[in-house]
Order: C-alpha cells, then structure tokens, then sequence
C-alpha cells in the first residue's frame, strides 16, 4: 500500500471513530431522556393509584410500572458496565 494509500485510510479510520462516538452520545442522551420520561410515567401512575387501590394492585402495579423503567435502562447500564452497544452503535474494524 502507498503511503499517501496508508494515510488516508487511517484518516477515514479516525473520522468513522469520530461519528460513531458522536452517535453513541446522541442515543445515550435520547436513551436517557426514555428512562427519565418511563420514571415519571411510573411516579404519576403509581401516586394516582395510592389509596384508590388494595396494597395488593399497588404492589402489582408498581412492579409491572418497575419493569418498564428497567427494560428501558438496561441498554444504558450495558452499555456502562458491559461495554454492549446495540448493534447500530459498533465500531467497525475497530
């Protein structure tokens, strides 16, 4: 490979690392901004339901509201903890 060959093919390397970081910022605050959301959601639905239902419906209730907020931020605590993208979001040859 020349070298002027090399150059730019690392130059396009770096600029594919530069966008994908920049697409992994904009689904973490998007994915963030869904978690946020899907909590409120869960608060509202869990404060109207307090004292209108029997502890048992709250309890249940407020599993079933639980369950969406966790399926909501467990993509963000992969990607974290794990370093698991979703497949969108791979750096590729990297």
């Amino acid at each position: 490979m020349k070298r002027t060959n090399a150059v730019e093919a690392l130059l396009a390397s770096a600029g594919q690392v530069a966008e994908c970081k920049a697409k992994r910022a904009a689904w973490v605050k998007e994915t963030a901004a869904a978690w946020r959301a899907t909590q409120r959601a869960m608060d509202e639905r869990c404060d109207e339901a307090v004292g209108r239902v029997s502890e048992e419906a709250f309890e249940r209730l407020c599993d079933e509201e639980q369950a969406k907020v966790d399926a909501v931020r467990q993509p963000l605590v992969d990607a974290g903890e794990r370093d698991l993208w979703p497949r969108h979001l791979h750096m590729g040859g990297i």
